[in-house]
């Protein structure tokens, strides 16, 4: 009588691999990947160290001028915290509220790059949310046109508009007052342009919002056009563009890498 074979596998013999092969180790990252690790950690632009200085209800609770700000202006829905925490790698530093109008002071932060260069960042109070008192924000307008005008380490303003919407007459008046301060004893306040959220706006569509907010703007003092950078909080989109804008205001981009390729030469 012809024996059955059994249907269990029978083990390989000693020394022999095993039909059921150890899942082999994960292979290390590709060179592409452990380059661009690399080069980040060389990055001159990487933000090593951020903090909160100071708060100020009132001009006389201003702190004492020391270095360069640059003051973020805008709408109070428009993501000035989240532009803020993009720039400085660090999600809490500024913190985000879900309402509107939510900041009543000038809040003041301290920024240290990887190649040593300190930025002095400073966050105005929103403007164009009305569920306040009038008495309440003329008083806001009041410590924002105060800051403007009489700052005099104030180098650069950065004025935040919503990608979608485009500049309104809220900002437009920032813009004029923010020109018409060139009187001041200080040197001139360079004013820059920020379409945020532009990861909400179609890829086809995004030159041309930020075309059309630029030509929306007055133009600047010596009548050159302005130029509008994108930014995405979501996506990161615009932070190392708007570094080298920062850089330049503030004359700390002695040193600092080349603008991207996608920069005219009217820029430069």
């Amino acid at each position: 009588m012809t024996s059955r074979r059994s249907s269990k596998a029978q083990p390989a013999p000693k020394g022999q691999a095993s039909s059921k092969a150890k899942a082999a180790p994960k292979p290390e990252a590709a060179p592409k990947a452990q380059a661009a690790r690399a080069e980040r950690q060389l990055d001159p632009f990487q933000i090593v160290d951020s903090s909160f200085v100071a708060g100020a209800a009132s001009l006389a609770s201003l702190p004492s001028p020391a270095s360069a700000e640059v003051a973020f202006a805008g709408r109070s829905n428009v993501g000035k915290s989240s532009l803020i925490n993009t720039l400085v790698e660090r999600k809490g530093l500024v913190r985000t509220s879900s309402n509107p109008g939510s900041t009543r002071q000038i809040n003041f932060y301290e920024a240290r790059a990887r190649d040593g260069a300190v930025f002095q960042l400073v966050d105005l109070p929103g403007y164009g949310f009305t569920r306040r008192s009038k008495a309440e924000q003329a008083a806001w307008a009041s410590l924002i046109e105060g800051y403007l005008r009489g700052r005099v380490t104030l180098a650069a303003v950065l004025l935040l508009v919503d990608a979608r919407r485009g500049l309104e007459e809220d900002d437009l008046e920032l813009i004029r007052f923010v020109e018409a301060s060139r009187d001041v004893a200080r040197r001139p306040v360079e004013l820059l342009l920020v379409g945020t959220k532009v990861d909400k706006v179609p890829r086809s569509s995004l030159r041309r919002a930020l075309d059309q907010i630029a030509a929306a703007a007055p133009r600047a003092a010596e009548g050159a056009l302005r130029r509008a950078v994108g930014f995405s909080s979501i996506t990161g989109e615009g932070r190392r563009d708007l570094w080298l804008a920062i850089r330049r205001a503030t004359l700390l981009g002695v040193g600092a890498p080349a603008m991207s390729s996608d920069e005219t030469a009217e820029d430069r």
